[in-house]
């Protein structure tokens, strides 16, 4: 057992949404044509508590279940099993979890509880890491131990925080900056971007296989659609920062087209059925956040904001009020 420097630990991790460039930061592209993406973390977070247990040996799990084993092995939740096995942390020990959001909705939740429980563990431990320390780390744990497919935004936006542009090289390594807009500009995305629940879960995973199976068979067709995809984001730093939410609203119509002619899994009738009446009831364009299937829809509004909101509500739609938050994986206590 890892002696550590306090009795517990508490730190929360954002969620994230993508901006831009959604996808090209999946492995299979970025290694051939680079990925440029522009992610931002909301104020939805997940918080992790670790402890040490002091008059048994347990292992004490609190998340949506309980779990009170007395072998890591008979641990149920393969993403904190395979975290405390990391730490080397086999007996003993406690974690409780805490989500603001369901699960599988899009908004990167596997990694944001990776990003939040090492951030907890590190503190614990009494270990200083940097948010990219620690985004690197929980990428090495997440898709090198766990082997869970995706790319490479999520870990980073929830260490980060804010909103960022990142890029990764075709060897594969990762370069993040912040995106810095103006008050007025930032105020116009935050008023303009509208994240309604599809109430329809999805595992982002199943959906990336199923694009590296239509990869193999028209490798030309995939790579094509996420170069376009790119180039909208690359297109969308310059609508951003100069405030031209009409531009990115049809961009982000345009990505959700050429997005689902990338595998049928990404979409869906129903999906599409609620696509349309959305878009019908006032926004320009958008897409589903994430590997698609599922979750959330982010739309984009630049007027008759609050007409467009009452309307949703009308049609039976949920709305997430949220903000853009700019802390990143940070400790509570």
């Amino acid at each position: 057992m890892l002696k550590f420097k306090k009795k517990h630990s508490v730190a929360s991790a954002p969620y994230r949404i993508s901006l831009g460039g959604g996808g090209t930061d999946l492995p299979f592209y970025a290694s051939k044509n680079e990925g440029f993406m522009i992610s931002a973390s909301i104020d939805e977070y997940i918080t992790v508590m670790v402890a040490k247990r002091s008059l048994d040996k347990d292992i004490f799990l609190q998340y949506s279940e309980t779990e009170r084993v007395n072998s890591i092995d008979k641990v149920s939740h393969q993403i904190i099993r395979e975290l405390l096995k990391y730490f080397k942390i086999y007996d003993s020990f406690q974690v409780a979890t805490f989500s603001t959001m369901p699960t599988f909705t899009g908004l990167g939740a596997s990694s944001t509880l990776i990003v939040a429980f090492i951030k907890s563990i590190r503190n614990l431990m009494g270990q200083t890491r940097t948010n990219i320390e620690i985004a690197e780390e929980a990428f090495h744990v997440e898709r090198e131990i766990l082997g869970l497919a995706g790319g490479y935004q999520d870990q980073y936006i929830s260490s980060l925080g804010g909103i960022q542009i990142i890029k990764v090289s075709k060897d594969l390594k990762v370069a993040c900056e912040p995106l810095v807009l103006g008050k007025k500009e930032l105020k116009s995305l935050q008023e303009s971007i509208f994240l309604i629940y599809t109430t329809i879960e999805r595992r982002s995973e199943n959906i990336i296989e199923d694009q590296k199976k239509k990869l193999k068979s028209d490798d030309k067709l995939v790579l094509d659609a996420y170069d376009q995809i790119k180039s909208i984001g690359i297109r969308a730093v310059s609508e951003l920062t100069e405030g031209r939410i009409r531009e990115f609203g049809i961009g982000m119509d345009d990505h959700w087209k050429i997005k689902k002619t990338i595998s049928s899994s990404i979409s869906s009738t129903n999906i599409d059925t609620m696509y349309e009446e959305i878009k019908s009831l006032g926004a320009l364009g958008g897409k589903i956040i994430g590997a698609g299937g599922g979750g959330f829809f982010m739309m984009v509004v630049d007027k008759q904001r609050d007409l467009f909101k009452e309307k949703l509500v009308n049609n039976g739609y949920k709305v997430l009020d949220f903000k853009f938050e700019f802390n990143g994986a940070h400790v509570l206590k």
